[in-house]
């Protein structure tokens, strides 16, 4: 099972920050999820919010700010909202890629295109199936997989991701069913759950048979993991 650091480590590190993606790394995690935006002079950067209000000391809209003012900031402890080439530097491991913004498509897909390596250890997500499907246009091999805010019947899960061209369906954890993970696993597509906070929802993620879980505490689940 893959087990992937939301925004890094984010119950114990500043958010997609360098920090946080080492810190999940050094806790186990197999893959990084981070978030994509573009600032107003077209720097892929990572971040999640459509403004810096909530994670850095500024305020403003990430798409009204250029690279330079938004390098200003402080994004917790120091840390510096980092940019997706600095991010694919740092970290080794798997990347999942979630785009926040139709302006990174062809920025990322570009770096993809670039690095045949890269490409091979990033899964782009999105809850917005034309996001996926622009990237499967420009990089047809490109793995990607469709977010559900609230896992809806299983049926619905296959259908919308189908149409969304998804190989993955990450799903909310509460959602999901044994029968559910098997039905979508007999459709060919994989399973991420979210959030698994601790030990007991990860055992519960065992019995599902889910293919990857995310979690804000890779810390926690550290012992259980390598048990």
């Amino acid at each position: 099972m893959i087990i992937t650091g939301h925004r890094g480590s984010l119950g114990s590190e500043p958010e997609n920050t360098l920090r946080s993606f080492r810190r999940a790394v050094a806790d186990g995690c197999d893959e990084i999820e981070l978030d994509l935006r573009v600032t107003a002079d077209d720097e892929l950067v990572v971040l999640h919010d459509a403004t810096v209000d909530r994670t850095t000391n500024g305020s403003g809209p990430v798409e009204e700010l250029t690279f330079d003012e938004l390098r200003q900031l402080d994004a917790g402890q120091g840390e510096q909202v980092p940019t997706w080439a600095e991010t694919v530097e740092a970290v080794d491991v798997r990347l999942q890629a979630e785009v926040k913004a139709a302006r990174a498509v062809p920025l990322l897909v570009a770096s993809l295109q670039a690095d045949p390596a890269l490409a091979a250890r990033t899964m782009v997500t999105s809850s917005h199936a034309e996001i996926l499907l622009a990237v499967r246009r420009a990089l047809p091999d490109a793995s990607t997989g469709l977010i559900f805010g609230r896992t809806p019947d299983v049926a619905d899960v296959l259908a919308l991701t189908r149409a969304a061209e998804a190989g993955t369906a990450l799903c909310g954890s509460a959602g999901l069913t044994v029968d559910g993970v098997a039905e979508l696993h007999r459709a060919g597509l994989d399973v991420t759950a979210w959030p698994v906070p601790d030990a007991a929802t990860f055992a519960r993620a065992v019995e599902l048979g889910v293919d990857a879980i995310t979690t804000d505490h890779p810390e926690r689940l550290r012992s259980v993991v390598s048990s």
